[in-house]
């Protein structure tokens, strides 16, 4: 028995808002947090009442972060982006006949680049990390085969340490991924039950 006849498999596009990224670690730090802006892709499986989704995001600041008044130690600014691939399980609870509630946890590799500025110099980021997260959201029908989607992501991912706070001390603030991630998209079901 095919995997497709017992359930919906589905694709999506979406557009997504961070407003909170680029924060460093988790030091008292008055920051202008940067924002970032986000297209993507998913995949979901809806079997019964579970999903299992993956995809890709990649999220690009439209607003660097800056550090506002006196600068922890010599740094001065954030410019960061991140491509994320997803992993989530959950489950999706239908609302009669217009659409479902769903909520779900996993985790997402993330591949994260660009720089922290210092007053010296630009520290770069290339960083492969590991986050987990938490999922939910609504999707309204339109038709038997698309329907538009509303999710919030919740994601906790930190870097390694690239920056010092001051003159000869160690790396010890890390660029923080972690935040409120919110998405709008559309959903083609290939084969509706």
């Amino acid at each position: 028995m095919p995997l497709y006849s017992v359930g919906t498999i589905s694709g999506g596009l979406y557009l997504g808002y961070q407003y909170d990224m680029g924060n460093l670690s988790e030091k008292s730090v008055d920051a202008g947090l940067q924002q970032n802006v986000a297209a993507g892709a998913l995949i979901r499986i809806d079997l019964g009442i579970l999903f299992f989704r993956t995809g890709a995001e990649f999220s690009y600041p439209f607003e660097k972060g800056r550090i506002r008044n006196s600068p922890p130690g010599d740094i001065t600014g954030t410019d960061s982006w991140f491509i994320e691939v997803p992993v989530y399980a959950g489950l999706g609870m239908p609302v009669r006949d217009y659409g479902m509630f769903y909520m779900g946890a996993g985790g997402s590799y993330i591949f994260g680049m660009g720089s922290v500025s210092t007053t010296s110099k630009e520290e770069k980021i290339n960083e492969q990390l590991f986050g987990w997260g938490f999922i939910a959201g609504i999707e309204s029908f339109i038709n038997s085969d698309l329907s538009l989607f509303l999710e919030w992501e919740y994601m906790t991912v930190s870097s390694s340490p690239l920056a010092s706070s001051g003159a000869g001390a160690y790396d010890d603030y890390y660029m923080d991924y972690t935040g409120n991630r919110y998405r709008l998209g559309v959903m083609y079901h290939f084969n509706r039950y």
